[in-house]
């Protein structure tokens, strides 16, 4: 959802990854329900604690404009980011925002500032800000939504983790001059390979893109939800329902998916596998 314009990325979040990959044992996060469809993490920045929603589908981490000053971070120039529907998003940034959870430091190159609470009920919880995927990159993780887990892998535990688990063809989606990270899953029709989002942060139904509609028997037309039935590539089912609306991709899966799926990705070599929860 972002582009960003970043001067030496790899060397700036390289040590942060690779202390990932040496750990003796996995690492374990856990997650909190949040307004029933959504999930928060607690970590540090700069020893100072927040609360933040912890979203696949975010693409790039954000931070509010309150927990900025906080942190002593004076956001300065402009990030540009694209929505699903291709509404322009624009917002300020703070610079190599270090998160420390679990014992972990996750490092955001470039965390936008934007405040959260705007698009929340005047009663929700407070956040201090939203963190995606850019947090975790070069790493290997397992989420699982159902135990409200996020998992940092090692060299063994993944091994163990996918032995029995399904690999389906994912593409790294590293919008904003390649600050963002979402991933995209092979969704197979009739006509070629569609690629549709990964997105826990969604808690409604599913997205289908107008111009895929029909590929998926959905009346474009139609504003109210509508059953769906598809299989990613692989052969994993997808079921639930959905809504039309016209994207700048072909879909979102909504984390109605995942409360049945247990998702492991390995972001340094774009590889990902899928196990049914009851299997875990």
């Amino acid at each position: 959802m972002w582009k960003i314009i970043v001067c030496l990325l790899f060397l700036c979040i390289a040590p942060e990854m690779l202390a990932g990959t040496r750990s003796s044992k996995p690492t374990t996060i856990r997650l909190e329900p949040y307004l029933g469809s959504e999930l928060t993490m607690h970590a540090e920045v700069n020893g100072h604690p927040g609360l933040f929603l912890f979203d696949t589908g975010e693409g790039g981490s954000t931070i509010s404009s309150e927990f900025a000053k906080t942190i002593g971070c004076v956001p300065w120039g402009r990030t540009t980011g694209f929505r699903m529907s291709g509404e322009r998003l624009d917002f300020q940034r703070c610079d190599y925002i270090q998160f420390k959870t679990a014992g972990e430091t996750l490092t955001a190159p470039i965390a936008g500032v934007f405040d959260i609470m705007t698009l929340l009920p005047a009663d929700a919880p407070h956040l201090d800000g939203s963190l995606g995927l850019d947090i975790l990159a070069g790493r290997a993780i397992t989420f699982d939504e159902s135990s409200g887990l996020l998992i940092i892998e090692n060299a063994a535990s993944l091994k163990k983790r996918i032995r029995n688990a399904k690999e389906i063809p994912i593409r790294l989606v590293r919008d904003v001059e390649g600050v963002a990270l979402a991933v995209d899953a092979g969704v197979p029709t009739p006509l070629g390979m569609a690629w549709m989002e990964l997105d826990s942060g969604n808690g409604g139904t599913f997205v289908i893109a107008n111009h895929l509609a029909s590929l998926f028997h959905l009346d474009p037309d139609k504003k109210e939800p509508q059953p769906v039935k598809f299989e990613l590539a692989g052969g994993i089912p997808v079921e639930g329902t959905a809504r039309t609306r016209d994207l700048i991709m072909d879909g979102n899966i909504a984390s109605q998916f995942f409360k049945k799926w247990v998702l492991t990705i390995d972001l340094a070599s774009g590889r990902a596998w899928l196990a049914p929860h009851s299997a875990v």
